[in-house]
């Protein structure tokens, strides 16, 4: 079970600005408190974490503790002959670096990329793949803000190879900065070859995310037409135009590049005119960018964003529909849902089961249908699948109905101890926890005493066994990663922090105070104070996806 599953659940309550206030007391609290560490590396990521969230709040004293922060991760980054575990240290240093220049980044780009300079090791050996990623992710991050240094970035990572991130930025570039977008096409097309195309797996399924992905304009012909024919050329060279081609190696490029022969036939249609039978539609089983875009605007766009998007993209018509209907019964409008089913148009079967599925999220908002789900839960193989179903139907019912869901968490409690591995036991516990702190149930922080305690305990014997499984430890503090059983319990606690900040504040942090070991207890109060500025997360269009942290 990934720790970040908890994150999926939505809620739409948005903290008040007394609460807000309360969360940057307690931050500007906490930043008062990290001299007081003894490991470096906890005062850097405290540190880190607490001058991203006080920024708008208190920019100078969020730029002093990143300053702070840029001393420890220099230190930190230094060669230690008395640290017998060097290699590791190095490891969780740099990637504080990469998540500290990210948080710079969003408020003062300029000083992120000085940041980056200034904290690069002298005498450690760092892939040059990786400060090309990170250099990449701040392009992403900076592409709506300051495109020109976004595409200065991009640019650099080009010279060195491709990647599918490289078409991250490109959507990015295209939502805001079309003319940036389209210099960056150029450059990734000029990164191609028509021989890396035709030999090279990976660069070639990067050339048809690219070709597919980007909707030209005029002014990208060239570049356009330059890409369509590398992929001509490659075509005829694995003798495409035949119904069989020599090896499979040549099979399977005439094959993907079916999706794009319309294109292909745009560019030189003499050429491309014996491979037209190659001409396919895409599948599910396709890479589809428009799937990409719907999530994008799904998470962070309108009704009115989505409905704009149905003509854009008219073979994903109904796939669109759905995702627009999906958005508009989720804030409880099932009227305008209903009257929108009928404007739009279906295949025969599809409207019905649309319907369908209306009638049912209605029924599970408007009624306690927690008896049925329960005759249903216990019908059953056994008690273990039973807890699995009620789990899953509280997850998915939600804030939507919070009788029902807490009648389902009830007898799902009752079940918990049926999950035989008790690392599982404690996970699917937090889990319970945490779906009560939605729907506002005072059983949330009564499930949180013992598994506080049960922290402590887990703590406790982890520091003994400390090099003997996992570091928990460094310079006597726990190190506040997510690595082993202990640590990835505490993380998962601290990345759904948010919900037990919004459900009551003040006992949060009165429950927060009983973590024994300062340093845990305070980054539990950072995790609760983040929570209230950061809001929940918004809710993903695909169940697969995750919430970072």
């Amino acid at each position: 079970m990934p720790a970040k599953a908890f994150s999926q659940q939505l809620n739409n309550e948005q903290p008040n600005e007394a609460l807000r206030q309360k969360a940057y007391k307690q931050l500007e609290s906490l930043a008062g408190q990290i001299g007081s560490l003894h490991s470096g590396e906890n005062r850097a990521r405290m540190g880190s974490n607490i001058a991203e969230s006080l920024w708008i709040h208190n920019e100078s004293r969020a730029r002093e503790l990143f300053a702070s922060v840029t001393r420890e991760i220099k230190a930190g980054l230094q060669r230690d002959e008395k640290d017998t575990d060097s290699h590791h240290t190095v490891k969780v240093f740099l990637k504080l670096r990469e998540d500290t220049a990210l948080r710079i980044a969003m408020h003062d780009p300029e000083w992120a990329l000085r940041f980056l300079k200034e904290t690069k090791p002298d005498d450690i050996k760092t892939s040059g793949e990786t400060e090309d990623a990170l250099n990449l992710r701040l392009a992403i991050q900076l592409a709506a803000s300051r495109p020109d240094l976004a595409l200065q970035l991009g640019r650099e990572f080009v010279k060195h190879g491709t990647s599918p991130d490289q078409l991250e930025l490109l959507y990015e570039f295209s939502k805001k900065s079309p003319d940036t977008a389209s210099a960056f096409f150029e450059e990734l097309v000029k990164s191609l070859s028509h021989n890396n195309i035709r030999y090279d797996e990976e660069n070639q399924k990067f050339a048809l995310m690219l070709a597919r992905s980007f909707k030209s304009r005029p002014a990208d012909e060239p570049a356009l037409r330059a890409l369509m024919n590398q992929f001509i050329d490659a075509a005829i060279a694995s003798e495409c135009s035949k119904k069989k081609q020599p090896d499979n190696e040549s099979n399977y490029y005439c094959y993907r590049i079916g999706l794009i022969i319309p294109l292909m036939a745009k560019a030189d249609p003499a050429r491309v005119a014996p491979m037209k039978h190659l001409a396919r539609s895409s599948s599910i089983y396709d890479w589809n960018p428009e799937y990409l875009k719907y999530a994008d605007v799904y998470r962070n766009g309108s009704v009115d964003d989505l409905l704009a998007m149905i003509p854009e993209y008219p073979e994903f018509r109904e796939f669109g529909q759905d995702v627009v209907i999906r958005k508009v019964w989720e804030s409880g409008d099932f009227d305008r849902a209903r009257r929108l089913v009928d404007q739009f148009t279906w295949k025969p079967s599809s409207k019905q089961d649309v319907l369908k599925e209306l009638d049912r999220q209605q029924r599970i908002a408007n009624e306690d249908t927690s008896a049925e789900l329960l005759k249903e839960a216990e019908a059953l193989r056994d008690e273990n699948e039973t807890f699995f179903y009620l789990f899953r139907m509280a997850t998915e019912i939600g804030p939507n109905n919070p009788q029902t869901t807490v009648k389902l968490l009830d007898r799902a409690s009752e079940l918990l101890e049926k999950i035989s591995a008790e690392k599982w036991q404690t996970q699917y516990q937090i889990g319970i926890a945490i779906r009560y702190c939605q729907v506002k149930s005072d059983r949330c922080f009564m499930m949180m005493e013992p598994i506080v305690q049960k922290m402590n305990d887990l703590v406790s014997a982890a520091t003994k066994l400390n090099g003997f499984d996992n570091r928990y430890l460094r310079n006597g503090e726990w190190n506040m990663t997510a690595e082993g059983g202990v640590g990835s319990l505490l993380t998962m606690l601290a990345q759904n922090a948010v919900y037990f900040a919004l459900c009551d504040f003040d006992r949060a942090l009165a429950m927060s105070s009983k973590f024994e070991r300062r340093e845990i207890r305070m980054m539990a109060e950072l995790k609760l104070a983040q929570g209230v500025l950061q809001g929940p997360p918004r809710k993903p269009l695909f169940a697969d996806e995750e919430v970072g942290e």
